[in-house]
């Protein structure tokens, strides 16, 4: 690839493994961009996919010049990412999951930061596409992948950004590393903790806009909480000089498991609408499934959390 007017070159990568639900809305969604075309490509990285899925991104790479599709034997999202930027050719590399719907101003507003050199990556937001069940409902109310959240810089947890609406400079992956494929779930914050303390600069396009699909199931959303809880514990276990012993005090979320608890109990006395019924249980599987996989992840990396 060449630049074209200006723009830099753009490698948008796209990991995916049985997204066939939410994969031809994505496909559209990127067939919609205001970014020039010519100055970037779609690689689509199956990771192993038995759905249909593959057969259909390899359709839409057929039909269109400017998309491929790879095939990533190691498993994971986080080998995934690592074999599209390997087949990538742009100078900037933008993700975005196989669950989203981008904006059509989406990538255009995403490589806008980096006309300013000291920034070595950027996210935009993560919206909730409108929920079809109440656990989907519930996420969006709970704002459960808060893109501004993350990058808020609190004691003890520095800012990062979720993979999910992403963008990096190549020449990034050549100081810091890939991702990490020993992680499951929190690859995106190890990646960005190795990139501030490499000196690097993150930040936040608001304007980049992304809609995402939540778990539509209680029991997928209970096994997501589980997984984040390991992530934390796994990634806050890699960079204790970056964020401190302190962090494994986790006293937000056992009061807010037990404010949850409280919930659940007096909303099914005083509330009438029914998802308002259900809201605080839902709390008590978030925080419950969250803090136990923190557990499991804090005994992985003997680590003591209490």
């Amino acid at each position: 690839m060449s630049q074209a007017g200006g723009h830099p070159t753009v490698s948008v990568v796209v990991p995916v493994l049985n997204g066939l639900p939410t994969f031809s809305t994505l496909l559209r969604g990127l067939e919609q961009q205001t970014f020039p075309r010519a100055s970037w490509e779609l690689i689509i990285v199956d990771n192993g996919s038995t759905d249909g899925t593959r057969e259909l991104a390899e359709d839409f790479a057929r039909r269109h010049s400017w998309a491929q599709v790879v095939l990533a034997e190691r498993r994971g999202p986080s080998a995934a990412r690592n074999v599209g930027v390997e087949s990538a050719r742009g100078s900037i590399i933008a993700f975005i999951d196989s669950d989203c719907i981008p904006g059509p101003t989406w990538l255009e507003e995403l490589i806008s930061v980096f006309a300013d050199r000291t920034v070595w990556a950027a996210g935009g937001l993560l919206k909730s596409a409108a929920p079809t069940t109440i656990t989907e409902a519930f996420s969006a109310r709970q704002e459960i992948l808060n893109q501004e959240d993350f990058f808020k810089e609190r004691p003890f947890k520095p800012p990062f950004l979720l993979t999910a609406n992403f963008a990096v400079r190549r020449a990034v992956f050549k100081r810091v590393g890939m991702f990490n494929e020993s992680l499951r779930v929190g690859e995106d914050a190890d990646f960005c903790w190795r990139i501030l303390e490499a000196g690097g600069k993150l930040a936040l396009v608001r304007k980049a806009l992304v809609a995402h699909r939540h778990r539509s199931t209680l029991p997928s959303f209970a096994r997501q909480m589980f997984l984040y809880g390991i992530g934390s514990a796994t990634t806050f276990a890699r960079h204790r000089q970056l964020i401190g012993r302190r962090a494994w005090l986790d006293f937000i979320s056992y009061r807010s498991w037990l404010k949850a608890l409280v919930k659940a109990l007096l909303y099914l006395l005083i509330r009438r609408d029914p998802y308002l019924r259900r809201e605080g249980w839902l709390e008590l599987v978030r925080y419950s499934c969250f803090i136990a996989g923190r557990l499991v992840g804090s005994i992985r990396n003997r680590v003591v959390c209490i």
